[in-house]
């Protein structure tokens, strides 16, 4: 298996940190819940789920995705709430909760499993004796502020007044997974009003408390961790001080994951192995995002003509690192496509008989499916094998031979991706075949009233009937 790795910007034969347990520990940035989530950020996590179910077909996967539910973004919208006035912190809650919901229920929509801890910032800040953390993490941070403490004993970070800063001249390899080097980043490093900050490329791990924002007791006085310091403490938390993969999308290599890997770094973990990075959604060009009001939530999505299922196979369709340009054009694309796949499948079960495919040719077609994956979740290539299947079933059905066997395998690959090609719900399929049966034996009986009450019967349960010189032929709506 090869994976593209982000920091030595190479494709890279895939070997696990511990090969002997079979086991991959990956973390994934996750959402900050501040709003309903829209398809960029579903990409990403779809991207992320593909990923795990293919190194699930391997190995043991240790998942974590964190939900940043503390920010100056959540502040902001918690202060539109009717009741915030009386209390900031309880209408941040009520933010975060809120919009966190939106995104399991998005998650949930599309099939995305659920990671195997989804920790959240708020509870992470001070030490804490979660069991589920892992035993070598648990060691060493307990919650964000001992991350800060450790940082400061070994002199790279500062307090200035109640706030408490990263001193990025100190780390000697800052900016060598962003490919950036100092005077680079001098350029556009400022001071904000109000920071105290020693060097304008300088980080805040910890923010002062403002009146009335959530805050912490911490021993640089009350306040709230900086963004960046979370992630650190809480994969090094979960996953252990060196762990397997680190992901997200383009846009957090800098400075988000630069600053990451400087904060572990400095407080002595190794960190991530390699890292993972996806492209970003894009309407007609310009990235998908709330600030620049171009984004399209999922439930947009399907009201537009579209599938839960048809924005995934949307996604596949372009290489995880490359840019993924919206429209509903693309979309209607994917959804006719699902329609063709749904259509064959149900075709496929419905004429028996010989001609099958041979066993060896489906093997050879599933192991090109499943390389494809393996090279760097090349899903454009993969979905090709998918493609090619249906087409060689369909001429086998039109041949009037049997494509059960190509049907089955194509399930079978479609299912190693989370993908699925719909026609649940309505009449069970034993139960539509059982009519058609029925009005098989009215139209050889020469009663074409019942046989056409019963095809009209059908169509009002969505299931349209085709009469081909090979059978009937049924498909839903």
């Amino acid at each position: 298996m090869r994976l593209y790795n982000s920091l030595t910007r190479k494709l890279e034969d895939f070997e696990p940190l511990d090969p002997q347990k079979r086991a991959v520990s990956l973390y994934v940035c996750g959402p900050t819940v501040y709003d309903v989530p829209h398809l960029g950020h579903l990409r990403s996590a779809y991207v992320f789920d593909v990923l795990r179910r293919v190194l699930a077909r391997r190995y043991e996967v240790k998942f974590v995705r964190n939900v940043t539910d503390v920010d100056d973004k959540i502040i902001e919208r918690a202060r539109k709430e009717p009741d915030a006035s009386q209390d900031l912190n309880a209408a941040c809650r009520a933010v975060s909760e809120r919009y966190l919901k939106a995104y399991h229920e998005a998650l949930a929509a599309l099939g995305i499993q659920a990671p195997t801890h989804e920790p959240k910032a708020t509870e992470h800040v001070l030490p804490s004796t979660d069991p589920a953390g892992s035993k070598e993490g648990q060691a060493k941070v307990q919650g964000m502020t001992d991350l800060i403490t450790q940082l400061l004993i070994k002199n790279v970070a500062y307090q200035a007044g109640n706030d408490v800063y990263f001193s990025v001249r100190k780390f000697e390899t800052y900016g060598k997974l962003s490919n950036r080097t100092l005077d680079e980043l001098q350029s556009g490093a400022r001071v904000e009003p109000g920071e105290q900050k020693q060097d304008p490329l300088d980080f805040a791990l910890w923010k002062a408390a403002k009146p009335g924002e959530p805050s912490w007791k911490s021993p640089w006085g009350d306040g709230r961790p900086g963004w960046h310091i979370e992630c650190s403490a809480m994969s090094v938390k979960y996953l252990g001080p060196v762990f397997d993969i680190h992901g997200g999308g383009l846009d957090l290599i800098f400075p988000h994951h630069e600053n990451e890997v400087a904060q572990a770094q400095a407080a002595g973990f190794p960190f991530a192995r390699r890292w993972i990075h996806h492209g970003l959604l894009t309407v007609n060009g310009e990235k998908m995002s709330k600030s620049l009001g171009n984004y399209i939530t999922l439930e947009r999505a399907i009201a537009d003509g579209g599938s839960a299922e048809a924005v995934k196979l949307f996604f596949l369709k372009t290489h995880y690192r490359s840019p993924a340009d919206y429209s509903a054009t693309k979309l209607a694309e994917a959804k006719k496509n699902l329609d063709d796949f749904s259509r064959f499948l149900q075709h496929s079960g419905q004429v028996a008989g010989a001609g099958e495919a041979l066993p060896a040719a489906i093997a050879a077609k599933k192991q090109s499916f499943f390389d494809a994956l393996e090279d760097d979740l090349n899903t454009p290539k993969a979905l090709s094998c998918l493609f090619d299947w249906m087409n060689a079933g369909q001429q086998l059905l039109d041949s009037g031979s049997g494509a059960k066997a190509i049907a089955d395998a194509l399930l079978e690959c479609a299912a190693a991706i989370g993908l699925s090609f719909g026609g649940a719900g309505g009449l069970p399929d034993a139960e539509i075949q059982r009519k058609i049966d029925d009005r098989n034996a009215s139209r050889q009986s020469k009663d074409f009233k019942r046989a056409d009450a019963i095809r009209k019967e059908l169509e009002q349960s969505g299931i349209l009937l085709t009469d081909t010189p090979n059978g009937v032929r049924w498909q839903r709506k």
